[in-house]
């Protein structure tokens, strides 16, 4: 089975014995050379290049990257050009969401929602994509974001994004989404261990030094997860069954999206400091990091003497996340997923809510024929 098509893939190994899963094994086959076209650039490359090259996110890719490449040069990103940055990435955040959401659903929706569905994520799509066409141009004034942003409230609302915390509409296409897991008791209770901007300075010395540490990412004695999850799952229905809090938590992350938004198309002096960070790194080094809709996403670079971009790193959500000794993993052992298709669709429902950048297979085997 496999779904969100993409760069790469990773392959989901469940042994399975009297039901429960008694191993995971996750292995990725993404590209693992593409920091490497950035060495030898102009570090004003990088930018265009990271939204190049990356078809999710892109503009978070490319935020990332400028703030690496300025804080490499000790140059700070310019007023105008920030508040243009954090609409831009509120923008594609929302897209990003519900574009995984309606997309990889992998069950089957009540006739006459998904033709709805499509034609509302067009209209999420072209609303965004306004916003961010001006974020590249630094443009942020209230004109320009606020019917675009309106667009998106009235769109998301359609979707079945509730207004506050609750449960979506009936009829919508996030209500019949819900009644899909609302019942789902498969998984336990897991409280996330968010990686924030506090880890930042250990996660960029170890990515600096450790060659392997962009597809294996570690903090000591952690299990550390990101995404809209890690962000908001302690908040809500705590008690509700654990698909149901993911899935509930990307609601909330699109709804916290759109108020900010909307407060940044009325020029409201809101901080908005979470969405984007970085600093220097040991060396002619420099760092961003960008909240997107997986996660926490990291560029690094290095500057050599002649201007030229001497070393590139980049860390994505979906290395943390799925990490062979990392949360997606911790929440599928010993849970009682079932045998053969049974198994193949718990797994299933697991990842899509972790929301992976590239496709996923699942594979099960019985413990006797292990």
């Amino acid at each position: 089975m496999t779904f969100l098509l993409g760069a790469g893939s990773i392959r989901i190994d469940v042994t399975v014995s009297r039901a429960l899963a008694c191993s995971v094994e996750v292995k990725a086959s993404r590209p693992t050379g593409l920091a490497r076209m950035f060495v030898g650039r102009r570090p004003e490359e990088a930018p265009v290049l990271a939204g190049q090259v990356f078809s999710l996110c892109g503009f978070s890719q490319s935020v990332a990257a400028r703030l690496a490449v300025l804080n490499a040069a000790d140059l700070p990103m310019p007023p105008e050009e920030h508040r243009a940055a954090v609409g831009g990435l509120l923008a594609e955040r929302i897209f990003e969401t519900l574009r995984a959401l309606i997309l990889h659903w992998p069950w089957t929706l009540p006739a006459g929602i998904p033709a709805s569905a499509g034609k509302c994520l067009r209209e999420v799509l072209a609303a965004s994509q306004t916003i961010i066409s001006g974020a590249k141009g630094n443009i942020a004034d209230k004109e320009f974001v606020a019917a675009p942003t309106a667009r998106l409230v009235a769109t998301a609302a359609a979707l079945g994004v509730p207004e506050s915390d609750g449960v979506p509409p009936k009829g919508t296409a996030c209500a019949a989404m819900l009644r899909d897991i609302e019942n789902d008791i498969t998984f336990p209770g897991r409280r996330p261990d968010p990686l924030t901007a506090a880890d930042d300075a250990d996660v960029i010395a170890h990515l600096s030094r450790e060659a392997n540490y962009s597809t294996l990412p570690h903090l000591s004695g952690r299990v550390a997860e990101t995404g809209a999850y890690a962000r908001l799952g302690g908040a809500g229905m705590p008690n509700a069954p654990h698909l149901l809090q993911r899935f509930l938590a990307r609601l909330r992350d699109v709804r916290l999206c759109l108020q900010q938004l909307s407060s940044l198309a009325r020029q409201d002096q809101n901080d908005l400091s979470d969405l984007m960070a970085g600093g220097p790194t040991p060396g002619a080094g420099g760092f961003g990091a960008v909240e997107c809709a997986r996660g926490r996403l990291y560029h690094q670079a290095e500057i050599d003497r002649d201007g030229l971009l001497a070393a590139y790193r980049i860390l994505a959500p979906t290395e943390w996340n799925f990490h062979p000794a990392g949360p997606f993993v911790e929440t599928l052992l010993s849970s009682r997923i079932g045998a053969g298709e049974s198994a193949v669709r718990s797994v299933s429902r697991l990842a899509v809510l972790f929301d992976p950048c590239v496709a996923f297979e699942v594979g099960i085997r019985e413990a006797a024929h292990a």
